[in-house]
């Protein structure tokens, strides 16, 4: 598992370190706009999850379950080799849905639970969608193929076709990365490579984003004194409803606080950096003389 880690002689050493997950075909590279701002406060660690970055890209099992239990083994494993016995967790997306996971498995580690914009909570609805039908053409022919083939199929020309298709990550980052093609490259290289992690993702995912066992029929199985923290993008195309329905389930519980960012979408941690890194600070000061749950 690749880390990048910072703030180890910086930072007092009661401060609860911050550990974070990025989400599909990411890596560690992408909370560059946010790192500088929160190691200021603690000893951060960002990792490349399996089958991403530059970790190493095992062979998942076919299975929920089995994808499920070897992520969060290897992310035992990495807070074993690492001697973190106490932290605060940060997802995004993906990361948030195995964030959630390694919670939910090792609670005694767990000060706080910090979900942006995550994943896999919403349940897909019993009335299907109505979908034209060129889309459901669209959707029949990509089933066989994992999320960025094509972007493999381009070689070279990969950034490029990130270029054309996300304008609006190079958009996220120009102001505070001088060089133009470094996204672009960033997440081709990113994915460019065996797609072991796209293909695990691909055994918890249903259909048009759908989770295939939503944690919010689980997120009632978390320990009850871990507190949680949900930050939404008021733009972006999860629901933040699923934030007010996490308390509704927690009622009693540890607080849940749920955080909405008026100007981002999905990518929460770039819309709007300086408003994200106010809230990860905020949020990671709050619980950090808590006692953990055994």
């Amino acid at each position: 598992v690749s880390t990048q880690s910072t703030g180890k002689n910086e930072v007092p050493e009661n401060k609860v370190p911050l550990v974070m997950l990025h989400g599909m075909g990411a890596g560690i590279g992408i909370w560059v706009l946010n790192l500088d701002s929160i190691a200021k406060n603690r000893r951060v660690f960002a990792i490349d999850l399996l089958g991403f970055g530059r970790s190493s890209r095992p062979k998942f099992p076919d299975s929920v379950d089995g994808v499920e239990e070897q992520y969060i083994s290897s992310l035992e494993q990495w807070r074993s080799e690492n001697n973190l016995d106490r932290f605060t967790l940060l997802g995004h997306s993906f990361g948030g849905y195995l964030a959630t996971l390694y919670a939910k498995k090792y609670p005694q580690h767990i000060a706080h639970l910090i979900l942006a914009d995550p994943w896999g909570y919403t349940k897909m609805p019993e009335q299907k969608m109505q979908i034209p039908l060129r889309w459901k053409l669209i959707i029949n022919v990509m089933k066989p193929f994992n999320i960025f083939s094509g972007l493999r199929a381009a070689g070279p020309l990969g950034p490029r076709l990130v270029n054309k298709m996300r304008p609006d990550l190079q958009m996220k980052f120009n102001k505070h990365v001088k060089d133009v093609d470094a996204v672009p490259n960033y997440i081709y290289h990113c994915n460019a490579q065996d797609p072991s992690g796209e293909v695990a993702f691909k055994s918890l995912h249903l259909e048009l984003g759908y989770a295939k066992c939503p944690l919010i029929d689980r997120i009632s199985d978390l320990n009850r004194d871990i507190p949680i923290t949900m930050i939404y993008g008021a733009q972006s195309w999860m629901e933040p409803t699923n934030g007010y329905r996490v308390q509704e389930l927690r009622d009693g519980m540890a607080p849940v606080g749920v955080e909405l960012i008026l100007n981002a979408g999905h990518h929460v941690y770039a819309d709007d950096p300086a408003r994200f890194n106010s809230l990860l600070n905020h949020a990671c000061s709050m619980y950090e003389t808590r006692e953990l749950p055994n």
